[in-house]
């Protein structure tokens, strides 16, 4: 449609598809969009703390790759509507890049430019930065940050004192910004990662840099996807030395981000080894890598 911002419109991960009526059950406001989403989205380690049992097949839940099958595998196993209370063992169990995702389909579904971003948030871990992604979404004429997975349990959790429909920027960074603060020293490489996966360093930064410059394109992955550079990264551990100023390069580009669709594409002609192949080498059970298409399937 001729005039309408690129960032309120669907991508192929986003889109609802046959779920459409039940997305636009939910609240559109960005200020209840969390609270909507903890109704029947949960997060594993959020399982973990609450002594919540995971059921038989729901681990996989976490490499559904679009909104569309998020929404029916929660409405399967839940039985009902989105908004209707259910048991524990009836919800859907996602990461944050899925309560970004589901924010992101929402806003968009009622036309409120919105986009996924990949970072690290201090809020969750005492002197650590953990690997989180969070929904940007278009408020006049700047970008505020969403924290879709912070419900009023995680919110009691972690004891947040700020409002989660506009994170502050010391609360949240980008992965270019830690990136950059690493470099600087004024962030701890090795605070930075997935602390109950026992992951951290500035490979992962690295990695993750490519995985918010891909969603700033609209090209949502899921958070152990690896393409491009990413590959060698992740399989050493390390960022070789010949692509540490292409690393820098690109964090330059994207610290601070791009306010425009337009600006992100032309961020990714710049630097084509960033945007994501056809396939994607992931770790859909945390350990065994696997060649897996990006696009969802179905």
């Amino acid at each position: 449609m001729p005039g309408v911002n690129p960032y309120a419109r669907h991508t192929l991960w986003s889109d609802p598809g046959a779920f459409r009526a039940a997305l636009n059950e939910l609240p559109a406001e960005p200020d209840a969009i969390a609270d909507a989403l903890e109704q029947f989205v949960m997060h594993p380690t959020a399982a973990v703390a609450l002594g919540c049992d995971i059921p038989m097949g729901a681990e996989a839940d976490k490499n559904l790759r679009s909104a569309e099958r998020l929404i029916e595998a929660a409405i399967n196993r839940g039985g009902g509507p989105l908004t209707q209370a259910r048991a524990a063992n009836h919800y859907l169990f996602g990461t944050c890049r899925d309560f970004a995702l589901l924010a992101a389909a929402i806003l968009r579904e009622h036309g409120v430019p919105a986009r996924l971003r990949v970072g690290y948030a201090s809020y969750f871990e005492p002197g650590r930065w953990e690997d989180h992604w969070v929904c940007e979404y278009r408020t006049g004429k700047q970008w505020a940050l969403l924290d879709a997975e912070l419900g009023p349990r995680a919110r009691a959790r972690f004891g947040i004192d700020f409002d989660l429909a506009h994170v502050p920027r010391d609360r949240w960074r980008s992965a270019a910004s830690v990136w950059h603060a690493i470099k600087s020293g004024l962030i701890e490489a090795n605070s930075c990662g997935v602390s109950i996966a026992g992951i951290a360093g500035d490979w992962f930064v690295a990695a993750a840099i490519l995985r918010d410059a891909a969603a700033l394109a609209g090209i949502e992955a899921l958070p152990w996807d690896y393409w491009g550079p990413g590959r060698s990264i992740c399989k050493n551990r390390c960022v070789p030395p010949e692509r540490v100023r292409d690393i820098d390069d690109l964090a330059d580009a994207l610290d601070p981000a791009p306010d425009t669709y337009g600006s992100t594409q032309a961020v990714l002609e710049r630097f084509p080894w960033a945007r994501p192949s056809p396939t994607v080498l992931s770790f859909p059970d945390g350990r065994t890598p696997t060649e897996v298409a990006l696009a969802p399937q179905g």
